[in-house]
């Protein structure tokens, strides 16, 4: 649906929005668990500042026991701990 000017303003002064298609994976990333940062740091023998900078996708602290993750993980720190 359109809205015109006077219908925006309108709901702008009851405290409304207007509707916004959502588009998947357009949000940035959450941030990540400052314990996940910093054991990850210590493993890849960095920062934790300096694995942010990275751009790593990072993921939960409870998704760390996952082979899959860990499989994905490990060859990023590696190459991080081999330019550090």
């Amino acid at each position: 649906m359109s809205w015109d000017a006077l219908q925006r303003e309108a709901l702008v002064e009851l405290g409304l929005t207007l509707w916004a298609p959502h588009v998947p994976g357009s949000e940035p990333p959450p941030p990540p668990d400052p314990r996940v940062l910093a054991m990850l740091a210590k493993v890849a023998g960095v920062s934790p500042h300096a694995l942010t900078d990275a751009g790593l996708s990072l993921p939960g602290f409870e998704r760390l026991r996952e082979a899959s993750v860990k499989r994905a993980l490990w060859p990023m720190l590696r190459g991080l701990r081999d330019r550090a």
